[in-house]
């Protein structure tokens, strides 16, 4: 395969991405000067070497000067532990920070397709179960946000999860919530401006 192609075809399998734009996205790199393209290609190299995965919420953050390998939110001794906002990607949370919530996050890292009868492989149900059960037994949870999108499978999502979730909530005495009317069907939390995010915030249940 041809270097063209071969780009085209990786451009492809970023979301949203098709054929058209990922061939307009090679042209674009090949009218550049080679500088651009270097840089771009040291920034890619340089991604995996310089972030690291929260071993709290599972988001990706930058390495700094956080320690025992929890991101700036869950290393934040400020922040409301008694509140956990479920999301299903990184993106999500940088739009719920506007809304001006200061709990905690979890990132499921996807959503459950509708046919699928195995819910583990599409996101992190283990490590989100686990996550739960040590918050509450030290008696740091109180509430536990369901901010998925409010699309077919968000909701196909949130049902399996509140489904996993209803024993603990009922043995360890916290409660499980559901963003309310702010989102309207179809749309993704990742795309809601704050205004929409805190209505939603305030009218969950």
């Amino acid at each position: 395969m041809n270097p063209i192609e071969r780009l085209t075809d990786l451009f492809e399998k970023f979301p949203g991405i098709g054929p058209r734009q990922a061939r307009r996205f090679v042209q674009f790199l090949l009218s550049e000067n080679p500088g651009f393209r270097g840089d771009l290609s040291e920034a890619i190299k340089h991604l995996g070497i310089e972030t690291a995965q929260c071993t709290s919420c599972m988001r990706w953050y930058a390495k700094g000067s956080q320690q025992n390998g929890l991101c700036s939110i869950c290393g934040n001794p400020s922040r409301d532990k008694s509140m956990l906002f479920i999301v299903e990607k990184d993106a999500d949370i940088d739009n719920v920070e506007h809304s001006g919530f200061r709990g905690l996050y979890f990132v499921l890292g996807g959503t459950i397709p509708l046919a699928s009868e195995e819910p583990e492989r599409h996101i992190r149900l283990r490590e989100l179960l686990k996550r739960v059960e040590a918050d509450a037994a030290k008696l740091q949870l109180n509430e536990l946000i369901l901010g998925l999108s409010a699309t077919t499978e968000g909701d196909h999502t949130r049902l399996i999860i509140q489904e996993k979730l209803l024993p603990i909530s009922e043995g360890l005495n916290f409660k499980i919530t559901s963003l309310g009317r702010g989102l309207s069907t179809g749309s993704e939390l990742e795309y809601a401006d704050p205004d929409t995010i805190a209505s939603a915030l305030s009218s969950r249940q």
